[in-house]
């Protein structure tokens, strides 16, 4: 039996849209949704009709069971491919007739401009810039010399929290919805924290930009423009004084010294945990009693003069370097295998909270801000990086006996003097050799039971055959 197909809707001619005429299309719509369920496609029976402007060519006010919405469509040809370029611009009544037809036009020079965005066929989705955003991190890292711990966290981020959510998404249709993003934002606050909140935002903000400038037909507004960037306030903590002599207490408890001479340098020195981690031997001068600081977060070295107690963290770090089989090689490491010893080592202060401990100390001396600046490796607001290397000259002497007072009064908070403090390095160094020595002693034995039970396995095969 043969089925009968529904009639084509005849093509509505071009005509001069007003508002009254749109008023009375919406009065007669149920009409037109009975004709559109008898004589038109499956399209128009299922979404509603669109009538084109004759003022403006490409406008189309489309009328619906539920609403009425302005459009506007315009085909081009762009290097020997026809596209499609379609927008939405607005709601009537809300948007009246003249004004969309203005808003039209503004779309008709963009396309004949070629600044028209690109559909959402043409559009690169966000999970492709996000990759390509990831490989730019990556070889930033490896260009600077440094291990691409920030790659490793945005792309902790965009698995967990982004691309579950906008994966699929063009960056056009994201630039386009900003309160989609927004909203997000705000759910990711509730669910995650407001500071990964703020990280993803900030994540796609930089994915976008980065993809932007090898795609200039992107809309310059950002997905994250109508984004509420939560409070962030940054963690000052610092070791209390009174807790010095815990924190001495606990790093007697550590059985490696070269982790001993890392927590101690890290206390005396003040510098940020992974700059410590990379430090090499070539960055310590014994003649000129220096430590260069080599790219740090600034991307320039940093030159700090070093008192006689870091110099006894330093030989200490050498010394069981040594003693445990290291190469103490001026390209090998100072610290080797402690970079992430402040995850694996409890104590009452480590990693970057030494940082704040450090200046802690310099304010409660009265060392002079800008000296306190020099020696953490700071750029002093309000300064020029070009004069920064002729101020710390001018400082220098200024510099080292300041370190000298900083170095004094961490042994002193320690509860410890000049002597004791050797002492405390000397039986670290002892404590580190008997256990490396307990450690091949129990590898040795391990080795031992391995090899024997291969031995039985092998006679136990040998029976059986």
């Amino acid at each position: 039996m043969a089925v009968r197909k529904p009639r084509k809707a005849p093509e509505r001619a071009p005509r001069k849209l007003t508002d009254d005429h749109i008023e009375a299309l919406r009065e007669f719509a149920d009409s037109d949704v009975a004709d559109r369920r008898n004589l038109g496609s499956e399209a128009e029976r299922s979404e509603g009709v669109e009538y084109p402007d004759s003022i403006v060519k490409g406008l189309f006010v489309f009328v619906g069971a539920n609403r009425t919405v302005w459009r506007f469509r315009r085909r081009r040809r762009e290097k020997g491919v026809r596209t499609t370029i379609f927008r939405t611009l607005g709601e009537w009544p809300m948007m009246n007739t003249e004004d969309a037809r203005k808003a039209a036009e503004i779309a008709v020079g963009n396309v004949h401009s070629g600044e028209a965005a690109p559909n959402k066929r043409s559009s690169i989705r966000f999970e492709i810039a996000f990759a390509a955003y990831l490989e730019y991190l990556k070889s930033k890292a490896e260009k600077r010399g440094k291990p691409p711990r920030w790659y490793y966290n945005v792309k902790k981020l965009g698995d967990g929290i982004i691309l579950p959510k906008f994966a699929k998404w063009t960056l056009a249709e994201m630039a386009m919805s900003p309160g989609a993003v927004s909203s997000w934002h705000a759910e990711v606050t509730k669910k995650n924290g407001p500071v990964s909140a703020n990280h993803c935002a900030r994540v796609i903000r930089a994915t976008y930009k980065r993809a932007s400038r090898l795609d200039v037909s992107l809309p310059q507004r950002l997905p994250t423009s109508a984004v509420e960037f939560n409070e962030e306030t940054a963690k000052q903590n610092a070791l209390p004084f009174k807790s010095f002599p815990a924190r001495l207490k606990a790093w007697r408890k550590i059985d490696n010294a070269i982790r001993q001479a890392y927590h101690l340098t890290g206390l005396l020195v003040g510098p940020r945990p992974g700059e410590l981690a990379r430090l090499r031997w070539e960055a310590y001068a014994d003649n000129e009693r220096t430590l260069v600081i080599a790219k740090a977060k600034a991307g320039k070295d940093i030159v700090i003069p070093v008192s006689d107690e870091i110099v006894a963290a330093l030989k200490m770090a050498r010394e069981a370097a040594e003693a445990w089989g290291y190469s103490v090689t001026p390209d090998a490491l100072m610290f080797p295998g402690c970079a992430q010893a402040g995850h694996r080592d409890d104590l009452p202060a480590r990693g970057n909270m030494l940082r704040h401990t450090y200046s802690t100390v310099a304010a409660d001396l009265g060392i002079d801000e800008l000296i306190r600046h020099f020696l953490m490796g700071h750029a002093p607001e309000g300064i020029s990086q070009k004069y920064i290397a002729t101020l710390i000259l001018a400082n220098g002497p200024k510099m080292r006996e300041e370190q000298n007072r900083m170095s004094r009064r961490m042994v002193e908070l320690l509860g410890l003097s000049a002597r004791t403090f050797k002492a405390e390095i000397d039986a670290g160094l002892v404590q580190s050799a008997k256990a490396a020595k307990g450690r091949a002693e129990d590898a040795t034995k391990a080795l031992a039971r391995a090899q024997r039970a291969s031995v039985r396995s092998r006679r136990e095969r040998a029976r059986t055959r």
